[in-house]
């Protein structure tokens, strides 16, 4: 019962307390200019927020590629804590995709919108017509970052790709990295309210070429897994 009590009040707290300090941080730092401001808000609201919540990170691979820039790094999507694990590993000078629903969130809503954030329809897809605002981005040395599958896999299983990331990568000449998430599911499952403390594996895989299909790119996530 007290183990329970404890992950609750560490998910609640991990919920709230990061984007509210993230907000703060954002407004006083802008002066210093936005970029700045951004990536320190990006790094305390990361930090705080998996240690709040108990979550430890053992990534391997090509883990020098997350400071590559201009990149598309692309995740496969398994829980609701997958754009903290993410923007803890990319760290700075980057923009993501978000459902766009959460633009609503009382708290998460104001935070990513200071980001940047790009908000995505769901019926919309992740395709070329969302995605060519993100070019003048990549040209100026930022790095995107987005989930192919387009929604959260309830079962941690793979679900068929869109051909946005890949478009993305034609289109500006970036590397197309992938970031495996092998567990995060196990953190805060599809139905879940609270996080739960562990630790999550992930692996950095080498650039991939932007020719490939989405079938050939969902296939070197399914054998990474």
């Amino acid at each position: 019962m007290l183990s329970r009590l404890i992950i609750t009040l560490r998910s609640v707290l991990a919920f709230v307390l990061p984007p509210l300090i993230g907000m703060l941080l954002f407004v006083v730092c802008l002066p210093g200019g936005r970029r700045r401001a951004v990536n320190l808000g990006i790094t305390v609201v990361t930090r705080l927020g998996l240690g709040l919540a108990g979550i430890r990170l053992q990534v391997g691979g090509e883990t020098q590629l997350l400071a590559m820039r201009p990149a598309i790094f692309v995740i496969n999507h398994q829980s609701g804590t997958d754009p903290i694990i993410v923007a803890s590993l990319v760290r700075r000078d980057m923009v993501a995709i978000g459902k766009y629903e959460l633009q609503f969130h009382p708290l998460l809503g104001p935070l990513m919108k200071m980001f940047g954030t790009v908000f995505v329809k769901r019926e919309q897809g992740v395709g070329p017509q969302v995605l060519a605002p993100l070019l003048p981005a990549l040209a100026s040395g930022d790095a995107v970052v987005l989930a192919p599958e387009g929604k959260r896999s309830r079962d941690g299983q793979l679900l068929p790709f869109k051909p946005g990331a890949l478009w993305l990568a034609q289109q500006s000449g970036a590397p197309l990295v992938p970031i495996v998430l092998h567990n995060s599911g196990d953190i805060l499952p599809a139905k879940g309210l609270l996080m739960r403390p562990g630790v999550v594996k992930i692996t950095v895989l080498p650039p991939q070429p932007a020719s490939l299909t989405t079938e050939q790119l969902r296939q070197v996530f399914a054998d990474a897994m």
